[in-house]
């Protein structure tokens, strides 16, 4: 189930896989907390690693994306994994 339908956090797509990805893997350690507390730990991590930002959308609301650094750093990890398809025996 995607967090958006649960939380007041709005995330575009590609920050949304990340922050969820993120979520299965330290939920069962943090049992105590709610999801709407690990997935706000999570974005200010995100946040002070610089690899989100927060930003208004058109109707003033805050909204959470993925920072260009970010999204070049997941460019970069992509075409270095199909380069290394390319020379897949």
């Amino acid at each position: 189930m995607p967090l958006l339908s649960t939380m007041k956090l709005r995330m575009d797509k590609t920050l949304q896989f990340w922050v969820d990805a993120a979520y299965e893997h330290i939920k069962s350690s943090n049992a105590k907390l709610s999801r709407g507390q690990l997935v706000a730990q999570i974005l200010r991590e995100y946040e002070r690693r610089g690899d989100a930002m927060r930003c208004l959308n058109r109707h003033g609301k805050i909204i959470w994306k993925a920072s260009p650094w970010f999204l070049s750093m997941l460019a970069d990890a992509e075409r270095d994994a199909r380069d290394d398809l390319a020379h897949w025996p």
